[in-house]
């Protein structure tokens, strides 16, 4: 019984490393032209259908594009000559995948300031077992906390790591019955899972 329990516990870490590792394929290449305009070129290893969106300073949308048709390139030339000075942030998403330029427009000539990737993490809750795995590109100080979804009271908290990989666990057989939110936070951003403890 012991070395049963053993193979699906390799089995389910095989399955979410490999999950995890399957993403991560994105990239986004800003180039700057001669003049206003700069070359944009989007490549995933997958089909995936593009969603691309350009904010100003204050998150305001100031341009948004969803591709038509599933592809594992996008190339486009676009002219920031109209828009007012400042920063911006370009992000392109795709799947369970987003990478944000942020970029310092002065005078329609673009500067890539800043590049961020982000994967969504993979949870999954079973047998009473709460995983979760996360690239943490950012390399940002992520915690966890698990609050009920009732109350909304923080049940647990917990500081994980800086590290690129995260994997963490939680044996939810002695928390009482109920509703969960499981939360995997950032400097930046947040995921959320629900759980159901029958």
């Amino acid at each position: 019984m012991k070395k049963f329990r053993t193979s699906l516990v390799l089995v389910a870490l095989v399955f979410v490393s490999g999950t995890v590792l399957a993403t991560g394929n994105l990239k986004v290449n800003i180039i700057p032209g001669e003049s206003e305009k700069t070359m944009v070129n989007v490549t995933n290893a997958a089909q995936s259908y593009f969603e691309i969106e350009l904010r100003n300073q204050n998150g305001e949308l100031v341009f948004y594009k969803e591709t038509q048709s599933p592809s594992t390139t996008y190339n486009k030339v676009y002219d920031f000559s109209m828009l007012d000075d400042g920063h911006y942030t370009f992000t392109v998403k795709l799947d369970k995948e987003m990478e944000t330029n942020t970029l310092d427009i002065t005078n329609g000539k673009v500067k890539v300031v800043n590049e961020r990737k982000d994967v969504q993490p993979f949870f999954t809750f079973q047998n009473n077992e709460f995983k979760v795995s996360y690239l943490n590109f950012a390399e940002e100080n992520v915690k966890f906390y698990l609050y009920d979804n009732t109350t909304n009271e923080l049940v647990l908290e917990r500081d994980l790591s800086t590290d690129f990989t995260i994997h963490y666990g939680l044996d939810f057989s002695k928390i009482k019955r109920g509703n969960y939110d499981a939360v995997l936070a950032g400097e930046n951003n947040f995921y959320e899972y629900k759980i159901a403890v029958n």
